[in-house]
């Protein structure tokens, strides 16, 4: 279905990959595994045309994706053409904003449908089954703005699913799942690929590989030779660890369990001295109240987070992970209820930093130095001082100097994941919080990341957000757990297996 030959592309920066041979097969179900930087998203891009190849050539169903002008400037395929191919190909990418396009679930669907022609009752037929096949069938009147970054994800499978190409691209687009909706999903694509549609599935997962008929690794732009572990990898046990745990015990049940071990809120709001730490209030917190839009994410939490360590917080999707995270940092006020940081409210960019899902969101200067440079002469410091700083800063999140002068827009996703993560503990706030900051990094990045917020956390009050359990165990001295709003278990990490 799908043949590169002898594929060759460079961003100005950089060559990415070269010398690629591959042949992909109709209903082929294909993983694609690589380090961040390899060259995997570039690839997935010139599958369907979204990038063009200097060198070589790729064809879908006989169909080049490129038209030769000359050896030096290849240019996109006729119009015509590419149509076909990006209706054979369909890409789903990891940050779902980027290809979000309705106000609602439905709208998203739609639309994709629409523009390829789709009779009516068979895009209701389509909207049904791709949402019921996800298990997010409640999702579809639902607003995509107030839906959780893992839900978001699920509402993009099911957009282009329902298009129903000949092949889908995954590229990390599972990342921001928990563990039991991963599962779903790949159980999901499991079944497109039974009816024969090609699946390519990029992951740094290897559980998410298991399914796979072939598995491929890129490295250093190459395609090389990989096999998939015969044993249980981190990923596998992560995923046994992290089975939907609050449906283990009732949220009341657990919370009783748990107060012993944390000082009760209401105390602390009664007391007159201002107490180190984060303060959670009986905090509720709504979107949209007195709409019909209104969401209610956060239900009377109560929760303190001692100074000087780090706390971890998981969920499933759509818990209120991110808006607890967002109310910690100041970047919105609770419905009702309280947050204070050492006894006063949040203020973002000084007493609170915080680090998103989708860094590269927020990037807005030419280099990745004048990025990092930004915040730090807010403060007054010399350029040399700032140079130290951004110096020591890359060394500390395992990012090379030579990226320096390279557009944060050209870096891969793992990348800007750690150069945004510099710019946060660049600027030193007193509290940190990080909302899922591995998702989409390969295990060595990974690995790196959780040894520099263990260090950091010596010096600042680090709120770790994530639903891969076994790092949030690995790096946590206490943890939470939120189950649709609600706080389900706070206490110590070894109580936290008990309770489970």
């Amino acid at each position: 279905m799908i043949e590169l030959n002898d594929v060759y592309f460079a961003y100005p920066e950089k060559p990415v990959l070269s010398g690629i041979d591959l042949h992909i097969r109709r209903g082929e179900y294909l993983g694609i595994t690589g380090d961040n930087g390899s060259g995997k998203t570039a690839l997935a891009k010139l599958l369907n045309g979204l990038l063009i190849p200097c060198g070589g050539k790729i064809t879908v169903n006989g169909r080049s994706t490129a038209t030769p002008i000359s050896t030096s400037a290849p240019t996109t395929c006729d119009p015509e053409s590419l149509l076909a191919i990006r209706r054979s190909v369909g890409i789903v990418f990891q940050n779902p904003d980027a290809q979000a396009i309705g106000e609602t679930v439905e709208e998203d669907i739609v639309f994709g449908l629409e523009n390829i022609g789709i009779p009516k009752s068979e895009i209701d037929r389509r909207i049904n089954r791709y949402l019921d096949l996800l298990g997010i069938g409640d999702l579809r009147y639902k607003n995509i703005a107030l839906l959780s970054g893992g839900q978001k994800q699920l509402v993009n499978l099911a957009a282009v699913m329902a298009m129903e190409p000949e092949c889908i691209v995954f590229d990390e687009a599972l990342s921001m799942l928990d563990p039991t909706s991963r599962r779903n999903a790949l159980d999901a694509i499991s079944e497109l690929n039974r009816d024969h549609t090609a699946v390519i599935l990029i992951t740094h997962n290897h559980y998410d590989l298991c399914n796979c008929s072939r598995v491929i690794r890129i490295a250093e732009g190459r395609i090389t030779s990989w096999k998939l572990p015969e044993y249980g990898d981190e990923a596998i046990e992560n995923h046994k660890l992290a089975a939907t745990p609050t449906h283990r015990r009732t949220p009341s049940h657990t919370h009783t369990h748990a107060r012993p071990h944390t000082l009760t809120s209401a105390k602390v709001a009664r007391s007159p001295q201002k107490i180190p730490g984060i303060e959670i209030v009986h905090v509720s917190h709504t979107y949209n109240p007195g709409t019909d839009w209104a969401v209610p994410a956060l239900k009377n939490i109560d929760l303190r987070i001692e100074k000087g360590r780090v706390f971890g917080i998981i969920g499933g999707i759509g818990s209120g992970k991110s808006t607890l995270a967002s109310l910690i940092a100041g970047l919105d006020t609770p419905t009702t209820g309280s947050v204070t940081i050492d006894g006063i409210p949040p203020e973002p960019g000084k007493n609170a930093g915080i680090l998103f899902q989708h860094p590269e969101d927020f990037f807005f200067e030419k280099t990745v130095r004048e990025d990092m440079a930004f915040g730090l002469r807010k403060t007054g410091l010399s350029e040399n001082a700032i140079d130290r700083k951004i110096r020591s800063t890359m060394d500390a999140v395992g990012l090379d100097s030579g990226i320096f002068e390279k557009s944060p827009f050209h870096l891969s996703s793992g990348e800007r994941r750690l150069v945004s993560f510099g710019c946060v503990i660049a600027s030193a706030p007193d509290y940190l919080v990080l909302d899922e900051p591995t998702a989409g990094l390969d295990q060595k990045s990974r690995r790196g990341v959780l040894e520099v917020i263990s260090g950091v956390a010596c010096d600042l009050t680090v709120v770790y957000i994530s639903h891969r359990v076994r790092d949030v165990l690995d790096i946590s001295e206490r943890i939470a757990v939120l189950d649709d709003g609600v706080l389900a278990f706070t206490g110590m990490k070894d109580q936290y297996s008990d309770w489970r």
